[in-house]
């Protein structure tokens, strides 16, 4: 559960906010008192939202786990060079955690950011 809050905090943040200008727009006194039927409906549109979001990048993440334990080539997104992408070889790189790292590379790159290349 920990995970879940540490994954999807920004997320979290962007629902609240939204669940809290529904609450502002609907509570008003010249909105219809039927609006506020619209609180619990997009409540739960969010919280299925961020579950369903959650589980899509847990998915995402065990794909590219086992496709870099198979050898397949990782692709991970890097904004610093004019490619956009670097390129991740099982041979050359390592998975620490959630991290590929290699020890002639300055950074590493984290898992959520990559995908297996098909």
């Amino acid at each position: 559960m920990a995970n879940f809050f540490k994954e999807e905090f920004i997320f979290i943040l962007v629902a609240l906010f939204i669940l809290g200008i529904t609450i502002f727009v609907t509570t008003r006194p010249f909105v219809a008192k039927g609006a506020r039927k619209a609180i619990p409906i997009v409540a739960a549109f969010l919280v299925l939202a961020l579950i369903a979001h959650y589980n899509f990048r847990q998915n995402l993440m065990q794909e590219v786990r086992k496709g870099f334990e198979e050898g397949k080539t990782i692709l991970c997104m890097d904004k610093t060079n004019k490619i956009g992408y670097v390129v991740i070889n099982a041979g050359e790189w390592k998975l620490q955690g959630d991290e590929f790292v290699h020890p002639e590379f300055p950074r590493s790159y984290n898992i959520r950011n990559c995908i297996v290349e098909k």
